[in-house]
């Protein structure tokens, strides 16, 4: 079964090997710590989705939320969207999205976007 819940403390060891994990697909270097991943997901601006299944780590989205003067609320953007390898075609991102829509429709936002890179034609 997968769940799926909003990053916590105890979730960044798991999150920041995802985000290696999605730097090295990309062909990145990770950059960053754990002070920042908590500074940015527990205290700051991201949201983070972490999908298990079992227990185990099998994906995360990252939401950022975007104030805009002409709309009466705020937009909401999947930043990242990850599956590890091995457990994409599951249906793990479908279920992340998911997630992302009901956290928008939860703080008001009337909009919610995701991109994905012109050579990325797996994930699009």
């Amino acid at each position: 079964m997968i769940t799926i819940t909003n990053v916590t403390p105890t979730d960044i060891p798991d999150l920041r090997d995802m985000i290696c994990a999605l730097c090295a697909h990309h062909g990145d270097t990770y950059a960053r710590g754990d002070a920042d991943i908590h500074a940015q997901f527990i205290d700051g601006p991201l949201v983070g989705l972490i999908a298990r299944k079992d227990d185990i780590p099998v994906g995360f989205a990252t939401l950022v939320t975007h104030w805009r003067p002409m709309n009466a609320s705020d937009s909401i953007d999947i930043l990242h969207l990850f599956v590890v390898a091995g457990r994409r075609g599951q249906g793990i991102g479908r279920r992340l999205i998911a997630a992302a829509q009901s956290h928008a429709r939860a703080t008001g936002a009337t909009r919610m976007t995701i991109g994905t890179a012109p050579n990325n034609t797996e994930a699009a």
